[in-house]
């Protein structure tokens, strides 16, 4: 019942806050940008240096001096909010970092922004400050508040940073980023980077077995052996998988007795289209993150796809039948396709593109596009048999 009252509360409100809304800003056009050292590539690289600023609109920022649109909300019902924010219930606190954009709050809007100030500086508490969704990263506000969460999150020793960063990262991703969204994609990219240090030393530590098998190489091993051996036992690794994982970057030079961690959590990828991201994780630890585009008017289905093969140098079926072998300029899908398998969707996967500019939009037939080195390193660590979950998970922007 409470959960019922909260939510008829949060859509009343947004009902209010969310009026008449403007257009927003045209996407603009960019070159191929360099990968990082993960392999993954900020999507700013490829973005105009200049964007059409955004109308007035319920995701725009509000402006100190900014007219109220219409009078203001009543005390009474913000009362009523508030009450369920100073208990950190996540609806509630994301609803209130999306009011907190709105010019209709009039003198209301202090009162709001302190009850969503958080309530200690540990990391769950910096973090439960910041709802269920990104509604936070689009206040200048919100975006300080995640600040402190990120800090705080890799203060804390490699073993507790990695789940937190995990976990604050994939609050960011659920919801609406935007490709114009630039300073909500530059705190994404900088959180990453920052968790990536962590990742690099911890997860990627072949010492560290949590979650893990250790196999002791032998004579005659190679990566692509051991992962065969372990596939039969139902565990679903690769020799990719295998060398990032255990820091391996030359896999021809394996020593007798060397120990080697083979992960026994599953590795799978969440695809959250709103925000244009992929999340590649191990068990609940984020390894990877990559922006991607995906289906024109939303036809990537919400669904849960298994990677069925994985084909390096593909040829590519065109809708009207026609085939394009590798390397002809006809083909758009680069150097690799991950096929996807279901029993209602055919057709699907992942793959490169030659437009590396709709990366952040809507435009492909429906497969998930990413950049060259992203696919690159994809096609590398996910298993066949991984699980690809699709989502569309909404912000209250």
């Amino acid at each position: 019942m409470r959960q019922f009252v909260l939510g008829l509360l949060v859509a009343g409100l947004l009902w209010w806050a969310y009026g008449p809304k403007s257009a927003g800003a045209t996407d603009g056009a960019g070159g191929a940008p360099p990968a990082n050292a993960a392999g993954t590539v900020p999507l700013d690289q490829i973005l105009p240096g200049e964007v059409a600023p955004k109308a007035p609109s319920a995701a725009g920022p509000l402006a100190s001096n900014a007219p109220a649109q219409a009078a203001a909300l009543a005390p009474a019902d913000l009362d009523e909010l508030l009450a369920h924010v100073a208990q950190r219930e996540p609806a509630a606190v994301a609803a209130g970092w999306s009011l907190l954009l709105q010019a209709r709050l009039g003198q209301q809007r202090n009162r709001l922004a302190a009850a969503l100030e958080p309530p200690g500086n540990d990391f769950p508490a910096l973090l439960s400050a910041l709802g269920d969704d990104n509604s936070f990263l689009h206040s200048a506000e919100g975006r300080a508040a995640a600040t402190k969460a990120l800090t705080a999150a890799m203060a804390l020793p490699d073993a507790e940073a990695v789940p937190a960063g995990s976990r604050l990262i994939g609050v960011c991703l659920k919801g609406r980023i935007e490709r114009g969204d630039r300073e909500q994609r530059a705190f994404v990219d900088e959180a990453y980077r920052q968790h990536m240090i962590r990742v690099e030393r911890w997860l990627c530590d072949p010492a560290n077995v949590t979650g893990a098998r250790t196999y002791t190489v032998v004579s005659g091993d190679s990566l692509a052996r051991i992962a065969s051996r372990f596939r039969r036992e139902k565990v679903l690794v690769e020799d990719g998988t295998l060398a990032v994982l255990n820091r391996i970057h030359n896999p021809n030079a394996l020593q007798v007795d060397q120990k080697i961690k083979v992960p026994v959590d599953p590795i799978y990828a969440v695809v959250e289209k709103r925000s244009f991201s992929m999340a590649v994780y191990v068990g609940d630890q984020l390894l990877r993150l990559y922006w991607i585009g995906h289906g024109t008017d939303d036809r990537t289905p919400v669904t849960e796809f298994t990677v069925a093969e994985k084909q390096p140098r593909p040829q590519w079926t065109a809708p009207d039948g026609q085939v394009y072998p590798y390397g002809h300029p006809g083909n758009i899908l680069g150097e690799y396709f991950i096929k996807f398998r279901h029993d209602s969707y055919t057709g699907f996967g992942a793959h490169g593109t030659p437009m590396p500019e709709t990366i952040g939009t809507m435009s492909s037939a429906g497969c998930i596009r990413m950049f060259a080195a992203d696919i690159e390193d994809l096609f590398k660590i996910l298993p066949r048999g991984a699980k690809v979950i699709v989502r569309a998970s909404e912000s209250l922007r």
